[in-house]
This record gives structure tokens, C-alpha cells and sequence, in this order.
């Protein structure tokens, strides 16, 4: 009962949808949509038709119906991966440019009614053409000998792959105004001769990927120790994240001036994450040396995402200070203990303290031993230390130095790639460890025959690289609470 009053707050009774099908479903405007989708399945229709025709018997019925299915799955991938996540991404903006942002600010609307209605009303045309679109492909997928179950997993893979496109969308869109473009249709004319050749392969790669997918029928991949088939494992993988990307929107509607992430939520996320990143790697732990080290490879992933999307800025410091006035020594304490614990320093370290002890439990299932693992857990966790504290630099110093970013992103390239060049210029092959990227593809791609002296020395390096950025950071957090104090 409670789900399916949710369910109509949602999407039944949502003001914003009910806008948003005014303006979208006009027919002023439809009956173009509907022509243009109309030519383009009639036309594909009649080329197949006559393309079967022309071959005769060289194709089986279920082939030819299978050429078919792909053509529609193509399509449908086009109307919900692309031109729906367009219309979710343009929404907050296309409020701002209309001057309607502030009202939509101030509707009596939850978050969560906020974003359905956004993800749903935009994309009210799409989704009716991609419902039609269903049709066809499911006929046409039972003449092509397609079961039931494998029709299922396609629809679910669809869907589960738009949400998470529409709503990563959503999310990751600006409500600045835009910009007046300013660069030369010429120079963008150069680029689409000069780089589209290289950049068109790899767009088309899903949609490849789509056309092939009847292939997957039948096909199992482990996960912990269940076999599921490949395209309901992926489907679910995307509702996970699907799930993640909503819970940021409405944190960003309800808590504009916070981080993505909260604290708890940082962590919960790590941890689903971490269990869809074991559950996929751990069956060829004991099969793969490598496979250890990619696991912590992807596992390290959201440990560079949260931090980069969750940072909390100089006047955060100031207004979480803010809430401990000093009038004592034992104040002084708590309110530096506050702003520590509010730090995006104690959040990126905490993060990579659960991914160390993550990584070192499962260690033990692979075919390398305790003392070499665990002394690469530490050389990685040094590399990442030393590239949070330029964050945290940057955070502390930007009211400072306006463009102090820009400097310390160029000292994290040199980190990362420096090495790598000398490690090439002197002939010194060593060389290449003292850099993230040299010394994960070291110990992926070759057995480690380094003595420990060397992982030693990299820890040494890094700490030593580290000393000069937590001075200056001290120096910042001493200048906030003195600050604070005078306010």
C-alpha cells in the first residue's frame, strides 16, 4: 500500500511531469518526432526486406530475424542512452536560461519527486518512442528463436543502462548559464576531420556491442561463487549505481552547498563497491597473480572519485569552526578537533585505511605472499597520500593564490609521470617504480624481482614529498581557527 502511494507521489500525481507534457507532447512539435521515427523503422524495414530478397537463401530465417533485432536494439540504445540522457542533462539548465530556476527551487516538491520528475517528464517523448520500440524487437526476437529469459535480460539491460546514464546526467549537469561559444565553426570542422576518424571507433564500440548481444545467450560469468548470466549481472551492476547517482541528486536539491557525498555515505558506497569489484575478480585470484593487483586497481577507483567530487572548501572550514566559539583551552581543542574531522584530509585517509585493510584481506587468496602484498598496499597508499595532500593544498591556499590549482595540478602530473620520463631518457628502468602508473604496471605485468630495499626507498620518497605539503596545510588550519576566533 505505502509502495504504491509512493509510486503515485512519483509519478502519477508529479506536478513536473504533468508540465513537462504539456510542452513536450504538443502536437505541433509530435507529429515531427513521429514522422521522423516513422521514416527511419519504415526505412530500415524495406532495406532488409529487399536486402533479403537479393541474398535469397544465403540467410536462415533466424539470422535475417536476428539482423533485424540488432538494428532495433541499436535504435532503442540511441533513444535512451543518448537522446534521453541529452534532455536530462539540458533540464537544470533550460530552467535557467527560462529564469524558472528559482521557482523550481521553491516548489512544495520532495527531492526524490524533483528528480523522477525530471527524469520522467523530460523524457516523456523518448520514452514513448522507446516503449513502441520494445514492440518490434520483441516480435522479432521470438521469430529469431530468442527465449523468454534472454528477452527479459535485454530489456532490463536497456533500462538498467539508461538509468544509470540519465540519472549520471542529471546529476553531473551545471545550472550556470552557458557561455556564448566562441570558437570558429573552422576550428571545430578541423577537429571532427582531424580527431573523428580516432574518436568514432570508440563511440560506436556500445553500439557495437548492442547490435552483437544475441551472442550473450547462455553465457554465465562468477560472481563470488554463482553463475549469472552476463547481461542480468550488468543490468544489476547499473541499477547499483543507477541507485547512487539518484541519492546524489537529491542531496544536490536538498543540500546545494555540501559535498556529493556525506561521510557515511562515502563509505557505504566503498563497501557495495568494493563487494561488486571481489565478487567479480576473487574466482581468478587463485589463477592470476595479476589479478590481485587489478582488483586493487579497480578497487581504487572511488577512492579517487569521492575525494575529487566531495570536496569541502575554505568557507566550509570557516562555518563548520564556526560552531565552537573559544573561550578556553579545552574549546580550542574541540574546535580543532572539529575542523579535523571535517577536513577532506581525515575522509581521503579513512577511505584508504578501509582499502588497505580490504586489500590485505584478501590477500591471502591469491598466489602472492603476505610480505610482498602487503609492502605494495603501503608503497600505494604513499603515492595516494602524497596527490590528497596537493588537494587538500589546493583547498586550503585557493584564497590566497586564485590559481594555485593550476600549479599544483602540474606538480601531481610530474609526479605521476616524471619517473616514467627519466626512467626513458637515462636508461635507468628502476626509475619507473617511483611513479604510480611505472609501478602498477610493473607489478601487473611482470613478476616483482625488486628487492624490498626498493619499495622502501619509494616509501621513503614520498614521505619525504609529503612533509612539505602538511606544513603548509597546518599552517592554513592554525590561520582558520585564528580566523575564527576573530569573527
Amino acid at each position: 500500500m505505502r509502495l504504491a502511494r509512493a509510486a503515485r507521489s512519483l509519478v502519477l500525481h508529479n506536478p513536473l511531469i504533468r508540465r513537462y507534457r504539456y510542452s513536450m507532447l504538443r502536437a505541433s512539435s509530435f507529429w515531427i518526432y513521429l514522422t521522423i521515427y516513422a521514416s527511419v523503422v519504415i526505412l530500415l524495414l524495406f532495406i532488409n526486406s529487399t536486402s533479403r530478397h537479393i541474398i535469397g537463401d544465403s540467410l536462415t530465417d533466424e539470422e535475417y530475424y536476428r539482423g533485424i533485432v540488432s538494428q532495433f536494439l541499436v535504435i532503442q540504445a540511441i533513444i535512451l542512452w543518448v537522446w534521453a540522457a541529452l534532455n536530462s542533462r539540458s533540464a537544470l539548465r533550460d530552467e535557467v536560461a527560462n529564469k524558472t530556476y528559482d521557482f523550481f527551487r521553491l516548489l512544495p516538491l520532495s527531492a526524490l519527486q524533483k528528480a523522477f520528475g525530471i527524469l520522467l517528464g523530460k523524457n516523456l517523448l523518448a520514452l514513448l518512442f522507446a516503449t513502441v520500440t520494445f514492440v518490434p524487437i520483441i516480435i522479432f526476437g521470438f521469430l529469431a528463436g530468442m527465449s523468454v529469459a534472454f528477452q527479459a535480460q535485454v530489456i532490463f539491460l536497456l533500462l538498467s543502462i539508461a538509468v544509470f546514464i540519465n540519472s549520471l546526467a542529471l546529476l553531473s549537469s551545471s545550472t550556470a548559464p552557458r557561455k556564448q561559444n566562441k570558437t570558429s565553426i573552422v576550428v571545430w570542422i578541423l577537429l571532427l576531420i582531424l580527431v573523428g576518424p580516432c574518436l568514432l571507433p570508440a563511440l560506436g564500440l556500445p553500439f557495437s556491442a548492442v547490435s552483437r548481444i544475441y551472442r550473450a545467450e547462455g553465457y554465465l560469468v562468477k560472481f563470488f561463487t554463482i553463475e549469472l548470466p552476463i547481461l542480468l549481472l550488468i543490468a544489476l551492476i547499473g541499477v547499483y549505481f543507477g541507485f547512487w547517482n539518484i541519492l546524489g541528486i537529491v542531496r544536490n536539491f536538498t543540500r546545494e552547498r555540501e559535498p556529493l557525498f556525506s561521510r557515511k555515505a562515502a563509505f557505504a558506497f566503498l563497501f557495495g563497491y568494493g563487494l561488486i569489484a571481489v565478487g567479480l575478480l576473487v574466482p581468478h585470484l587463485s589463477d592470476h597473480e595479476a589479478a590481485l593487483y587489478c582488483l586493487w586497481l579497480v578497487w581504487l577507483v572511488p577512492l579517487v572519485l569521492i575525494p575529487a567530487t566531495s570536496v569541502s572548501h575554505f568557507d566550509s572550514y570557516l562555518e563548520c569552526c564556526g560552531l565552537r566559539r573559544l573561550s578556553s583551552d579545552s574549546l580550542e581543542k574541540g574546535m580543532t578537533a572539529t575542523l579535523l574531522r571535517h577536513s577532506n584530509l581525515t575522509l581521503a585517509i579513512g577511505l584508504l585505511a578501509a582499502w588497505a585493510v580490504a586489500s590485505a584481506l584478501v590477500g591471502p587468496v591469491s598466489q602472492i605472499g603476505p610480505s610482498r602484498y602487503l609492502a605494495d598496499i603501503l608503497v600505494i597508499c604513499s603515492f595516494y597520500l602524497f596527490l590528497v595532500l596537493l588537494l587538500e593544498l589546493g583547498v586550503v591556499y585557493i584564497p590566497v593564490y586564485k590559481k594555485i590549482a593550476l600549479l599544483l595540478g602540474f606538480l601531481a602530473v610530474l609526479h605521476l609521470l616524471l619517473p616514467l620520463i627519466l626512467s626513458f631518457a637515462l636508461k635507468l628502468p628502476a626509475l619507473r617504480l617511483y611513479s604510480l602508473f611505472g609501478f602498477f604496471s610493473h607489478i601487473i605485468s611482470a613478476s616483482a624481482t625488486e628487492s624490498p630495499a626498493t619499495r622502501l626507498s619509494i616509501i621513503i620518497v614520498n614521505m619525504l614529498l609529503c612533509a612539505g605539503p602538511v606544513l603548509l596545510i597546518w599552517k592554513r588550519y592554525a590561520h582558520i581557527l585564528t580566523l575564527r576566533r576573530r569573527m
